[in-house]
């Protein structure tokens, strides 16, 4: 039970951190901030599923998993592979949906 729980709230917190509304605020403040200390490349990890799908997974990891050090950087990796996978597929299930191009039997004259 408790792994469900952390795939589906590691790929949840990602999408809620990098596409979600309610959290602009928070990725304008990163931003911000990374720009003030003079690191900009720090402003993107609220922009990138690998990178927040890391922090959500060690985050998530401590929570759900474990303390120990290596489970929680195991699920930090894991974490971005989730993220990255959930992005991957739900970009897909738009793509599919979106764009309807005719298929090469409609172009023969």
């Amino acid at each position: 039970m408790e792994l469900i729980l952390f795939v589906f709230s590691v790929v949840g917190m990602t999408l809620i951190v990098v596409d979600g509304s309610i959290l602009q605020w928070f990725r304008n403040l990163v931003k911000l901030t990374a720009s003030k200390i003079n690191v900009p490349s720090l402003g993107t990890i609220v922009d990138c599923y690998l990178c927040s799908g890391t922090w959500c997974g060690f985050l998530m990891g401590y929570i759900w998993i474990s303390s120990n050090p290596l489970k929680v950087f195991a699920c930090g990796c894991a974490g971005a592979f989730l993220a990255n996978a959930a992005a991957l597929m739900l970009n897909w299930i738009e793509s599919a949906t979106m764009v309807n191009l005719p298929d090469s039997t409609n172009n023969e004259s």
